[in-house]
C-alpha cells in the first residue's frame, strides 16, 4: 500500500475561495457538494434540528454512519430551523457572502421559504443556484416526489439492465442514479462559476435523476430512437469481452477487443488452434460462433489460477483484471497510488479510510477536506463571519432558529 499523495493543510483546489450554501439532503444533492469539496470549495451544509435524516441510516453505535460520511465529508455544518422565520432570514444574510446555493427539495419548496432563484438572484446579482430534483422542475412530473430507485425505474435502466423488454427488470447498485446526478450536479455547478468568470453571470442550474440516467444510457437509447430495438443486458456480449471462472473459484475479466489483443490472447492461453479455428478467424466470426468460444475459453480458464492467468495475460500486452470484491479494492495498490482511497483524521471517529477524490489536477490539486462534520459544528463560526454579533446569535439560539435538535 503506497503512501497517499500529499494533502494540501488549506484548500488548494481549482475552485478555492468559492463558497457554498448547501441545503441538500440524502446522496444526490449531498455527493455533488462532496465533489465541489474535493476541487476546493468551501461547502458549508445547512441542516434541520436533529440533523439531515441521511445522518441516521446505518447509525453505528461509534456514531459512524458509512452514508453520511460518504456524502458529506469536508463540509461544515450549521443547523437552522427553515420553518422559523428568523432561520429564513438568516439565509438571507448569508447569501451573499455565498457564491453558490444548492439544494434537491421538491420544486416550489424553496420558493415557498422565498429562497427561490429570483429572491436570491435579489440578494447577489450573480448568485448561482443549483437544484437537484428526481424528474426535472418541467412536464407533468415535474412536483413528483421521488428517489432513487424510481428514478432508475421511469428510465429505462431497470429493464435494460433486466435482460430487455418482457423480461424482469433488475435495478442498478442502490443508489446509482443518485451518484451519476451527483457527478453532473458538480459538472453543471463548476460550468455556471466559469460562465460567471467569463460572462459576470450567476443562473439557475437544473440536473435530475431521469436526466443523469438518460445521459448514461445514451448509446442504448440513442440506438433504440433510431432502431425501435432495445437489446438490454447480456451476460456475454462478446466471448472475449467478457469474465470466467478460474480454477481457484476467482474470476478473471478480459477485454480482447481487437485482432491484435485476440491473437495476443491465444498466446498467452498456449491455444494457437483457437486463432486457427476458422470460426475463430476474426471479429465476425467470433461473434457467429459466440457460444462455442465460451464454452472452450469456460474450459480453459477452469485450469488455472485467476493470479497465474492475469500475470500471463498482463505479459502478453492484453488488457485484463481480477474481479475484485472490495476487500480486494481495498488491498488493492494501484487505488492507493492514484489517491482513490485514502486514509483522513478526523476529530470525532479517529483516522478513517476512505474515497478520495477522482479528479487529479496538477497545479492546482484535489483534496478530501476532512470527514463528515458533527451537526451544528460551526454555526457560530458562520454567524460571525457573516458579522452577526453574540447577541444576535443568542437571540437566534433564543428563539429556536438555530436549535440542533
Amino acid at each position: 500500500m503506497t503512501e497517499n499523495p500529499a494533502r494540501p493543510t488549506e484548500p488548494s483546489g481549482p475552485l478555492a475561495g468559492i463558497r457554498v450554501l448547501d441545503f441538500t439532503r440524502y446522496q444526490q444533492g449531498p455527493m455533488a457538494t462532496v465533489f465541489l469539496s474535493d476541487l476546493g470549495c468551501e461547502v458549508v451544509k445547512v441542516e434541520e434540528p436533529g440533523g439531515e435524516p441521511g445522518r441516521a441510516n446505518g447509525l453505528q453505535p461509534d456514531g459512524f454512519s458509512a452514508y453520511f460520511e460518504a456524502h458529506n465529508r469536508g463540509k461544515k455544518s450549521i443547523t437552522l430551523d427553515l420553518r422559523i422565520e428568523e432561520a429564513r432570514e438568516v439565509v438571507r444574510r448569508l447569501v451573499p457572502t455565498f457564491d453558490v446555493v444548492v439544494e434537491n427539495f421538491r420544486p416550489g419548496v424553496m420558493e415557498r421559504w422565498g429562497l427561490g432563484y429570483d429572491d436570491l438572484k435579489a440578494l447577489r446579482e450573480d448568485i448561482i443556484l443549483a437544484s437537484g430534483s428526481s424528474w426535472g422542475r418541467l412536464g407533468p412530473w415535474g412536483n413528483r416526489p421521488g428517489y432513487d430507485h424510481v428514478g432508475q425505474a421511469l428510465s429505462g435502466v431497470m429493464v435494460e439492465q433486466g435482460g430487455g423488454p418482457g423480461k424482469p427488470p433488475h435495478a442498478l447498485i442502490g443508489g446509482f442514479a443518485d451518484q451519476i446526478g451527483a457527478m453532473l450536479l458538480a459538472t453543471g455547478i463548476a460550468s455556471a462559476i466559469a460562465a460567471r468568470e467569463r460572462l459576470g453571470i450567476g443562473q439557475h442550474v437544473d440536473v435530475s435523476l431521469i436526466g443523469a440516467m438518460t445521459a448514461l444510457q445514451a448509446m442504448p437509447i440513442t440506438r433504440f430512437l433510431r432502431t425501435g430495438k432495445q437489446i438490454g443486458f447480456e451476460e456475454r456480449r462478446a466471448a472475449t469481452y467478457t469474465h470466467y471462472e478460474c480454477a481457484d473459484g476467482a474470476y478473471v475479466a478480459i477485454a480482447a477487443n481487437t485482432q491484435a489483443f485476440w491473437e495476443r490472447m491465444c498466446d498467452a492461453l498456449e491455444r494457437p488452434d483457437l486463432r486457427e479455428d476458422a470460426r475463430f478467424v476474426g471479429p465476425f466470426e467470433r461473434a457467429e460462433h459466440k457460444e462455442a468460444l465460451v464454452e472452450e475459453l469456460e474450459r480453459h480458464f477452469r485450469t488455472r489460477t485467476a493470479d497465474e492467468w492475469c500475470d500471463r495475460l498482463t505479459a502478453a500486452d492484453v488488457p485484463n483484471a481480477p474481479v475484485l470484491d472490495y476487500a480486494g479494492v481495498a488491498e488493492h495498490p494501484q487505488f492507493w497510488a492514484n489517491g482513490y482511497l485514502q486514509e483522513i483524521d478526523t476529530p470525532n471517529l479517529g483516522r478513517m479510510r476512505v474515497p478520495g477524490p477522482a479528479i487529479r489536477m496538477s497545479a492546482t490539486p484535489t483534496a478530501v477536506q476532512g470527514g463528515g462534520p458533527e451537526l451544528g459544528q460551526h454555526t457560530e463560526e458562520i454567524l460571525l463571519a457573516a458579522e452577526f454579533t453574540w447577541d444576535e446569535i443568542a437571540a437566534l439560539r433564543e428563539s429556536g432558529a438555530t436549535r440542533a435538535v
